[in-house]
Formats: C-alpha cells, structure tokens, sequence
C-alpha cells in the first residue's frame, strides 16, 4: 500500500472531529428513539448478557435452576451460564453495562470512523475535498450508523480494523494491538481481513515482526484458553457444541463449520438444510443488495461506490470486497439483521469509493449527493427499526415498570407465530415465533447470581407454574405474561401464588 500523500492535517482533524460527532448523534438517536435502548437481535440479546456477567467480574453466571425454562438463541444455561459467542466485544461492552448505559458504547466507538476514512481513502490518492467526502460518506452511511446504533460486534471490529491498515501505512509495530482485539471479537475476520494486512506489514517492515505478531498470537492464546475452559478443547468454540445441541431434531455434529456439503448449516435456509455453491451465491446476491440499499439509504449506490472503485484506478477495494465476498460464501448463515454485516468490513474504503465517483461534482454538489438519499430513507428505516425489528420492543420492559415489578420471577409465554417485513432494511418476509418474541423479556436479565428478577419461559398453565415455583424457590412474587401472536394485542399480566389453588 502506499504512503499517505501530504494533507493539511488540522483541515482533516476538523472534518473528522465535526462527521464523527455527526455519526455518534446519528447511532444514538437510532438506539434511544427507535431501537428503544434495547438489545433486539439474538446474538445482541447474548453479546449484552455475557456483557453484564463481566460487568460483575464473571466469565460465567451459575446454571439455570431449570434449563427447560431458560432455552434461548446463542445463550448457554447449563452446567454453567454464558455466551457461546468470542469474549471481546462483551468484555468491551460490558464498560457500558456497568454504568447502565450499554447503549452508548458503539455510538462513542463510531465516532472515529470518519477520520479514518478520510485517512484512508487520503492512501488511494484523494486529494482535500476527496477526503472531507469520504469522511461524510461513512458518517451519513445508514449502513453505518445502524449497527453503530447495535450492540452487535461490527462497529468494534471495523473500528479496530482501520486501525490496522492505518498502522500499516505510518507504523506497522502498532497494527498488533487493534488485531489482537479482532482476534478475540470475531475470529474469522481477523482471518480474513487481519491476516493479509499482517502479511504486508511483515513485507513491508520485517523488523517490527515481534511488535505485530506478539499481541495477536496472545489474544489467540487466550482465546484457545477461553475454549479450552468452556468446551474442553482450545480449537472448539463454544458455537459449536451450541449449534449441535439446540437444533430440533439434532443437526450433525460440525453443522456450523465452513464449507459446502449436506453436513454444513444447522437450519433449513432457501428450503433445505445444507451449504452448497449455489445457496452461497444466492445468499451472497442478497446480501450485496441489502449492502447496496444501505449504503445510502435508496437502491442503486452500490454501482456509484464501483464507480468510484474503477476511477481509483487501486486493486485494494476489489481485494477487500473479493475476500469478504469468497470467505463468508463459505459460511452457511444468511446474516439478514441490520442490514449486510458479514460485509462490514468493506467500509474500511467503500466511502473512499462514494468519494472518488462524486468528487467530480465538486464539495457542495458531492456532499448533497451524498445527503440527499439518506435524509429520504431515514423515515423509513427508522419505522422499520421501531417496528418489533426481530420480534423485540419495550413493551415487557414497560409493563414490568408500569407495575413496580423489580424481583421476584416473571414467566413469559406465547402462541401463534407474526409475518413481519423490514423492507427498508432488506427483510421482505420474516415470521416472529416464541422464541424470538422472547427477546423482549430475556434482553432485561441479570444472569449473575445475585438476580432479583428471573425471566423464564411460561409452563402451561398456572398450576404447572405454582409447581415449579415450590421446587425453584422463591415462589413469591411471580407473574405470567401471556401473549397470542397470531391474534395480536398486548400481552396479559397474571399473578401467580404458590398458595392459589389453581
């Protein structure tokens, strides 16, 4: 990679310092107005439990006293309580969970992204006003700012991502530390991404190897550690064992690991269980059109950012897209929430791309392109994101509040099943079952032991839930919120006594 050509540094620390406070704004209104301060996504729900279990000193919380009731996506429940996802975006999260105020940690992160954007398209040759744009482009980017409004783990990595290339361009001994971090956040992309960015580094200055090499290899010393102590392996991930168990019936064994064959994908995804070519380019053509939705809000972006990719006239964007394109076509999963985030990485010069296509315009013209489409599609991506966005509101949340209930055990139970569509997020069909519904619940818990409040599936009926309450005590108070989806309206609110008869 070249060196960065000479820029007026204070013109680009403004710039950074003004679309950075911008995306902040942006990913906060997102997650205290429509997201409603609340984890909605499965893997959210867990990232932000486990969160809270480091917030109290913990790696686990203890098991649940009766798993049956405590069966939720990606959370494990016995022998012991924990995520099965990596360690290092909920230990970074859990900064926010100690202060209650989870919220605010991607948005904050966020806020250096658009100085690195415009450092980083500064590297394929932007000149000043390239590089203000490509500092607006990843600000104004719904792509952006909607998983910065999250608590998913994309924001972090790309975050720690630029940081490596940028290390790379000024002083390779640094790019170690933020790789490190992506070694324990997401593996697979400090494989995929890191990895080529370590190799030219290593090219490059041979004699800062130690420096680059030592922190990664540690973070992956602890992360065999960390699996090591959870599934008695330092090469298993706890994903694993949890894919195996929690598909009903049983998928086989290995169902979540890369590559092609009936034997890979632990759900049915496009009719039938199994990875193949075809299922990965179907899958990946869907996730380039919910990329290219996002990029600015409108359909069709996507071929402006190649444009502007052509006109760099660099192999970098098409690298970057290439291996994040060709690695995950090997993993089985759709990733269909907030938008394209197995392809987040790209951000690292999708805006240098924006840039280059609209710098012929000029500033003011480029900047309106760019702000045009994105103050159009807020409207709705925003009631999208309002909308029981992945079957979760608040309305457990304020229900429990409404009533004064802080302690003691609430049951959640529900029937039927919901179609939703988030179209402006590129969800055109999706159905809300049980499960999922019950993410409005498990999103408030304290899996630590010294819980107030336990948040557990309801048992058939009240009697069944006077049962269970005299073998798990404490029996009082206790309430069950029903709720039939396919009927629809709000949830119903019972009291449960041991001493009622039933």
């Amino acid at each position: 990679m070249p060196s960065l050509p000479a820029a007026d540094p204070a013109d680009d620390r403004r710039g950074a310092l003004r679309w950075g406070a911008l995306l902040s704004l942006l990913a906060l209104l997102t997650a205290a107005s429509p997201l409603d301060d609340l984890p909605h996504v499965t893997d959210e729900v867990s990232y932000t439990l486990q969160a809270r279990l480091f917030a109290q000193g913990l790696r686990v919380g203890p098991p649940a006293e009766d798993p049956s009731r405590l069966l939720y996506p990606f959370w494990v429940s016995d022998p012991v309580s924990h995520s099965p996802f990596p360690p290092g975006w909920p230990a970074l999260l859990a900064l926010g969970e100690a202060l209650g105020a989870g919220l605010l940690v991607n948005p904050l992160l966020a806020f250096f992204l658009p100085g690195l954007a415009g450092q980083l398209g500064g590297a394929l040759g932007l000149d000043t006003a390239g590089r203000r744009l490509c500092q607006a482009a990843m600000a104004l980017s719904p792509g952006v700012w909607v998983l910065a409004a999250s608590r998913m783990a994309h924001t972090s990595v790309l975050l720690a991502l630029g940081l490596c290339a940028l290390a790379l361009l000024r002083r390779p001994a640094c790019l170690g530390l933020p790789l490190a971090y992506v070694v324990l956040a997401r593996p697979f992309d400090a494989l995929l991404i890191g990895g080529p960015l370590l190799l030219v580094g290593l090219v490059r200055a041979p004699r800062a190897a130690p420096a680059m090499l030592g922190p990664p290899l540690v973070a992956a010393g602890l992360l065999g550690l960390d699996n090591l102590a959870l599934t008695g392996s330092p090469w298993t991930f706890p994903m694993d064992p949890w894919f195996d168990q929690w598909i009903d019936p049983p998928a086989l064994p290995g169902c979540n690991r890369l590559g092609f064959g009936e034997d890979r994908g632990c759900a049915a995804i496009l009719g039938s269980v199994g990875h193949s070519p075809d299922k990965a380019l179907r899958l990946m053509g869907d996730s380039l059109l919910r990329l290219d939705r996002l990029l600015l809000g409108l359909p069709g972006f996507g071929l402006l950012a190649l444009a502007g990719a052509l006109r760099l006239r660099r192999a970098a964007p098409f690298l970057l897209l290439g291996l994040l394109l060709g690695g995950y076509a090997l993993y089985w999963s759709p990733g269909m929430a907030y938008g394209a985030r197995f392809y987040h990485p790209a951000y690292l010069l999708l805006p240098a791309c924006l840039a280059a296509a609209l710098a012929p315009l000029g500033p003011r013209l480029g900047l309106a392109a760019l702000a045009l489409p994105v103050m159009i599609s807020i409207g709705p991506i925003w009631r999208d994101l309002g909308s029981g966005y992945w079957c979760v509101d608040g309305e457990v949340r304020d229900l429990l509040a409404a009533n004064g209930i802080v302690e003691g055990t609430v049951f959640v139970g529900a029937s039927g099943s919901v179609d939703r569509a988030w179209p402006a997020l590129g969800v055109e069909a999706f159905t809300c079952d049980p499960t999922l519904e019950a993410g409005d619940a498990f999103a408030l818990a304290d899996p630590g032991p010294g819980a107030r409040l336990r948040l557990r599936y309801a048992p058939p009926n009240g009697e069944a839930a006077r049962a269970w309450l005299s073998v798990h005590p404490p029996a009082s108070p206790a309430w069950v919120l029903l709720q039939d989806l396919s009927a629809g309206g709000p949830r119903r609110l019972q009291r449960v006594d041991r001493a009622d008869r039933p």
